[in-house]
């Protein structure tokens, strides 16, 4: 992700704080709850996904066995595939441009990151409460056509109960809750 992108996230993302509730703002760490923010600027979409790890592949700790560290390969292969995780509107015609994942649990190649550098991260040293952070960014040809996206996390992963959203565009701010029986995030 660029340095713009990641300031035009930011600042969008500060601007919905006002409508953010005091309670989600400064939320704990919950299994089965997630966070998305969604924010569109000009022809881009970015969503950020902020998840306990458990929600996505069942655990928390360090992935060293050889099913863990299958699942948290599993779990990255389909979040890669964002177009088929966040199905948007057909008419904005939005295709993903690059995908970022993140976990202090996880090694980075199981995630298909590059191996980080610098520091050497044993993937071990967490408080036991280990997340998922989850970057998406779109290009969308006819952004003033997106209506909704389709959040089909609820169908790959068993483990979310509830998404809290927040949502920035141009002209609206937005919060939402997502739920196994209502994955739909209607644009306001």
């Amino acid at each position: 992700m660029t340095l713009r992108k990641i300031a035009v996230l930011a600042s969008c993302l500060m601007l919905l704080a006002p409508v953010a509730s005091p309670a989600l703002a400064h939320e704990a760490h919950v299994h089965g709850v997630g966070k998305l923010d969604v924010a569109v600027d000009g022809n881009t979409l970015s969503l950020h996904l902020d998840s306990p790890l458990v929600n996505l592949i069942g655990f928390e700790h360090a992935a060293t066995s050889a099913a863990d560290r299958q699942a948290a390969s599993n779990m990255a292969k389909t979040l890669r595939d964002a177009g088929k995780v966040f199905v948007t509107t057909a008419a904005a015609g939005c295709t993903v441009t690059s995908v970022q994942l993140v976990s202090a649990a996880i090694d980075p190649a199981l995630l298909g990151e590059p191996a980080a550098t610098g520091k050497s991260a044993t993937h071990a040293d967490h408080d036991g409460h280990a997340d998922l952070d989850a970057d998406f960014i779109f290009h969308c040809n006819a952004p003033d056509r997106l209506q909704n996206i389709n959040v089909k996390l609820f169908d790959a992963f068993k483990g979310f109960v509830s998404i809290d959203v927040q949502l920035v565009t141009a002209k609206r701010q937005a919060a939402a809750k997502l739920s196994t029986t209502s994955s739909n995030l209607v644009f306001p």
